[in-house]
């Protein structure tokens, strides 16, 4: 038992710091402008004032260390990085962007001209509001609210890039400038599965380059940039959490930092609590068996109240008519359970099983974690819900993620004392032939048409006047309605001819239902 807690003692017992604070309030200040432009003032009053007072508890604590473990040097390459990582992106449209942002667009549009909530029809006396993972956009949209949506798109890159410095800083990498320092920012950039011979594998041809290379089988691992490329929104929040996990869950202030950190986390994604639960139970069990008592982690009163309503306020909006969204055990397993059981076998060997034995080898600390992120990573892609298989591309990612600062970890120790054993070779094949797929978003995104942002139509509009059941939920809840303001009919395209967004829609269909019939007051569609 004992060997299956053990940590990774020079990585994972940070007390908390300057990372940890910027992280946190990088994460709260949606939620802040959640609270208040969503709630009705004599609910959103308090809860900002709770939530308020949480963070400034937490970062008041006596254990708390405002410095920052980079060299300014080290910490300037870093941020540079991280911004030139997120520009190739679709937050900012500086190159060419993937489809998935023609919806992303639509969303940030409809935050950035809409009163809050944002409606798109009212059925049976229910008003149908925009729920879904808009964290990372509301800062965005009330810059564009101020001024004017041609700042959206900047203000949406600068968020984002921000991010993605918070993820590098936190990794446990050189603290000072150097070769080993950029070759593992590399390392992380690129990390990614070895997409390219399982599509050798399967095909028996090599890929169209430089087409996408994941989805060549029914399941999906996609590599941290593509995650970051295809689905900030997500991604972001989810690499933060397991970054702060690893770093912080050999530290008595852990239990604290994640009381606070998960209920503000829901508004960007559900996701990025299931995908760290499993890791907090690890954790828990680590606590008790270290001797710690519940007065060891300083958690107080308020911070107990703040993360109780949080949780409950942005739970209950995140799961509005959620049983809309399809979800059942994979269908491709058990419609094709022969051909896909091969696929499954080849999909975990090539994505990380190979690379997990590889580190196995020379496992030093954090075998719990490991072998538990192994797991998660081969039951995930047997259930499936959402239109793309929501939970296993993004549930992956902290698995994954524990997997590369493990790797890192050893990287640096085998580099520290200049002898590299075979494994170390084998695993420098295994990221050569992983950086392909990385590798390739970043082609197609400097190499791509660039076709500017559209924030013309409402995401109704893009959807061809139907309702995606991932993005609007039905508000058919007591509680909700009576802390909610009153929603907001989203303006069409025809109403926003007025502003200086870019237009790339067609006419607007006469019958089209509310959300197609103009903004103002909610209609009976």
């Amino acid at each position: 038992m004992q060997r299956l807690l053990a940590i990774d003692e020079a990585n994972s017992a940070h007390a908390p710091d300057g990372l940890t604070a910027a992280t946190l309030i990088y994460i709260a200040l949606p939620n802040l402008i959640f609270l208040a432009g969503w709630l009705r003032p004599a609910a959103a009053i308090p809860m900002l004032a709770l939530t308020l007072l949480s963070l400034i508890q937490f970062l008041r604590r006596q254990d708390m260390r405002w410095s920052v473990p980079q060299s300014p040097g080290a910490g300037v390459l870093i941020v540079v990085i991280a911004f030139a990582w997120a520009s190739l992106g679709g937050a900012g449209h500086f190159f060419a962007a993937n489809s998935d942002w023609l919806v992303r667009d639509s969303v940030l549009g409809d935050l950035a001209f809409s009163d809050w909530p944002p409606a798109y029809s009212v059925i049976d006396g229910h008003p149908h509001i925009l729920r879904t993972a808009m964290g990372l956009f509301l800062p965005a949209a009330v810059v564009g609210k101020l001024a004017g949506i041609g700042s959206v798109d900047l203000a949406l890159y600068v968020y984002a890039a921000l991010g993605c410095s918070l993820f590098l800083l936190l990794l446990p990498l050189p603290r000072k400038p150097s070769r080993l320092l950029i070759g593992l920012l590399l390392v992380t950039i690129f990390f990614s599965g070895m997409d390219y011979l399982g599509v050798v594998l399967v095909t028996g041809s090599p890929p169209i380059f430089p087409l996408r290379l994941e989805w060549w089988v029914p399941f999906c691992y996609p590599s941290i940039t593509g995650q970051i490329y295809w689905a900030p929104n997500h991604a972001i929040p989810l690499l933060l959490v397991a970054t702060l996990f690893y770093r912080h869950w050999g530290h008595r202030a852990w239990p604290a930092l994640f009381l606070i950190l998960l209920p503000l986390t829901v508004i960007w994604t559900p996701f990025a609590v299931m995908g760290i639960l499993p890791f907090l139970a690890i954790a828990t069990l680590r606590w008790f068996t270290q001797g710690y008592r519940f007065s060891d982690s300083r958690i107080t009163f308020w911070q107990l109240v703040a993360a109780a309503l949080m949780t409950w306020l942005t739970v209950r909006l995140m799961t509005l008519d959620i049983t809309a969204i399809p979800g059942s055990a994979s269908a491709e397993v058990a419609t094709h359970p022969d051909g896909t059981a091969l696929d499954y076998l080849l999909f975990i060997l090539m994505e990380f099983a190979i690379l997990a034995l590889l580190l196995a080898r020379g496992l030093r600390h954090s075998h719990g974690l490991f072998w538990l992120a192994c797991a998660i990573l081969a039951l995930l892609p047997l259930y499936h819900y959402g239109p793309t298989n929501d939970t296993m591309l993004r549930l992956s990612i902290p698995g994954l993620v524990f997997l590369l600062l493990i790797m890192l970890d050893q990287l640096q120790h085998w580099a520290s004392r200049r002898a590299f054993p075979a494994s170390a070779w084998a695993i420098g094949i295994v990221l050569l032939i992983g950086a392909c797929t990385p590798f390739n978003e970043m082609w197609r995104a400097v190499f791509f048409k660039r076709i500017a942002p559209d924030y013309g139509r409402n995401v109704v509009e893009h959807d061809r006047y139907t309702e995606p059941p991932h993005y609007i939920g039905r508000l058919d809840r007591p509680d909700l309605i009576a802390v909610l303001r009153a929603p907001t009919l989203v303006p069409n395209a025809a109403d926003r001819k007025g502003s200086d967004a870019k237009f790339q829609s067609g006419p607007v269909p006469a019958q089209a239902g509310a959300a197609a019939k103009g903004s103002g007051p909610l209609q009976e569609k």
